[in-house]
């Protein structure tokens, strides 16, 4: 990033909370306005669906990068910062089925990448960051050529993030928040750990983490959702801190949805690369990685998914950050962030 992008150097934190009786003892559940419009997040996942491919690889992703800068523009009140980086792919990239053999890539190869990120300025420095990634994948993950449209897997991620971007957009809080898309995930994380990196090297404070990874499809029309929290990863002191926040939403937020809310353990997603640096982090996610039979297919398309489900996981973020902006103190220096420390 360039100079203007140090923008992003932000602290956050919570009072703390330990139990839901405490939490009772705070929170009044405040009803969200219902200002989602599914047509919105419709017209997202058909645009990026689109794309014979978002592959990290493929010839159209620099197109999605520009497609998707537009569009956060359009709901971003602050400049897009476009941050710009080269990965070389090499034959280690992650530990999981990303480094099965492949006659279509006989890299190494280097590959100029881009994460779109812009920051809605509160009354304190505190912040939250929602992220999502938008490239897709086919089943053979080394075939950049493949048609993978990824509705699920994750346009969806990404128009809950834009629909959430937009509300927020008139609504004065005490948090800022910072809405970041990575692009190269399917491939290793490979954006989220550059910019995990990033506000790392840059110092920044960042204290809490959610991640939208496919969060549009009800399996068999259920209300279903995950929240997942941190177990066992390379901080152990995060688990504790993630748990707690995860309990937050379930037990208070959640009653501002319609969603069946359960908390799950974390999987191989974007906000790893920020907890293995102490952040802490929480995940949205519908299951659809055992659940949706379109994972990783060219069936994953827009037709397949239930916006009135993704409406609601819009609210429930929306809502998260409404509740934790009631407990903010904007006449604290700390903001009594007590709950991770």
């Amino acid at each position: 990033m360039d100079e203007a992008d140090h923008s992003f150097t932000t602290s956050f934190s919570f009072p703390r909370i330990d139990a839901k009786s405490e939490i009772d003892s705070i929170i009044t559940p405040n009803r969200i306005i219902d200002d989602v419009n599914p047509a919105n997040l419709e017209k997202t996942i058909r645009d990026l669906s689109s794309f014979h491919t978002r592959h990290t690889e493929s010839e159209f992703i620099d197109s999605v990068a520009y497609s998707l800068t537009e569009k956060l523009q359009s709901v971003c009140d602050t400049k897009v910062h476009v941050q710009n980086f080269t990965y070389t792919a090499g034959e280690t990239d992650d530990d999981s089925d990303n480094n099965l053999s492949s006659n279509h890539r006989q890299g190494p190869y280097s590959y100029n990448l881009k994460n779109l990120a812009c920051e809605k300025p509160g009354k304190t420095n505190n912040t939250i960051m929602i992220t999502a990634h938008y490239d897709s994948r086919a089943e053979d993950i080394n075939n950049p050529t493949a048609r993978a449209p990824g509705a699920d897997d994750n346009a969806s991620g990404v128009s809950a993030l834009l629909e959430v971007a937009r509300i927020l957009s008139n609504i004065s809080l005490n948090y800022g928040i910072t809405f970041v898309l990575f692009s190269g995930e399917e491939q290793g994380k490979w954006g989220s750990t550059y910019y995990a990196d990033y506000i790392d090297e840059t110092n920044v404070d960042l204290e809490l983490l959610i991640n939208l990874d496919m969060i549009g499809f009800s399996s068999q029309g259920s209300n279903d959702f995950l929240v997942e929290y941190d177990s066992g990863h390379v901080v152990q002191d995060n688990n504790r801190y993630s748990r707690i926040v995860a309990s937050f939403i379930k037990d208070v937020v959640s009653e501002d949805t319609n969603l069946n809310v359960t908390l799950g353990t974390l999987g191989n997603t974007d906000s790893l690369p920020f907890e293995a640096l102490g952040y802490t982090v929480i995940g949205f996610h519908d299951d659809g990685a055992t659940k949706n039979p379109n994972y990783h297919m060219s069936s994953d398309t827009y037709d397949t998914l239930d916006y009135e489900y993704i409406a609601s996981v819009v609210n429930l973020t929306v809502a998260t950050i409404l509740e934790l902006d009631k407990l903010i103190n904007s006449d604290s220096a700390d903001v009594g962030g007590l709950i991770f420390r």
